[in-house]
């Protein structure tokens, strides 16, 4: 009885080994086709590779470094996605927004309640853009690496989007804080307040 039973767990597991063994066998093929079919189009001259060009493995190795680090890449994987930027996701998620106006020519992410001030600021008179919005906390930490005026990574208003979070940089500030002072709404956006070191700095306390 013992003895069927070892013979019967050794048949299993040569199956499962067979079957485990076919099946990378059958994707290896998969793969050696492609490979082919590759080869036999750059060989016709249809298809022509930069020298120096990183294959497919050494960029999704790039891009996930990239996110890892805290770089917010555009979704999808056709040209339409890439044209349409990169989707904030996570706690910025709903609370950020890249508005294409006037006033946003380098098409900086904004926190929205900040979208809502400017707009209203645009209309009534102030001619300046934004030139720096909602950032991440690697492009933050890149600021301060470069040795920019800037808040340490983890404590700047430009990481966070909900109010009284968000921060932007804009252009015309001294026009931008005296339109404001008429601005209704119920967020108030305010600068000035680091004086020459940052004047372009605007947030809900100014810091």
């Amino acid at each position: 009885m013992a003895g069927r039973s070892v013979k019967g767990a050794g048949t299993t597991t040569s199956t499962s080994t067979s079957t485990a063994g076919a099946a990378v066998a059958k994707r290896n093929a998969v793969v050696a086709r492609i490979d082919a079919s590759s080869d036999a189009i750059v060989a016709e001259g249809k298809l022509h590779i930069a020298p120096g060009a990183p294959s497919d493995a050494e960029i999704r190795r790039e891009i996930e470094a990239a996110r890892k680090d805290g770089i917010v890449l555009p979704s999808g994987d056709n040209v339409e996605s890439f044209a349409q930027g990169a989707t904030y996701s996570g706690t910025a998620a709903g609370e950020v927004q890249t508005p294409q106006a006037p006033w946003n020519p380098r098409s900086k992410p904004i926190a929205d309640w900040i979208v809502t001030v400017l707009q209203w600021a645009y209309l009534h008179g102030w001619s300046g853009s934004v030139t720096s919005g909602y950032r991440t906390y690697y492009e933050q930490a890149q600021l301060n690496a470069a040795g920019a005026f800037s808040a340490p990574a983890g404590l700047s208003n430009h990481e966070t989007t909900a109010y009284p979070g968000g921060a932007v940089d804009v252009t015309n500030p001294s026009q931008l804080i005296a339109v404001l002072r008429g601005y209704p709404g119920p967020h108030r956006l305010v600068g000035g307040v680091l004086g020459p070191a940052d004047p372009e700095h605007f947030s809900a306390t100014g810091d």
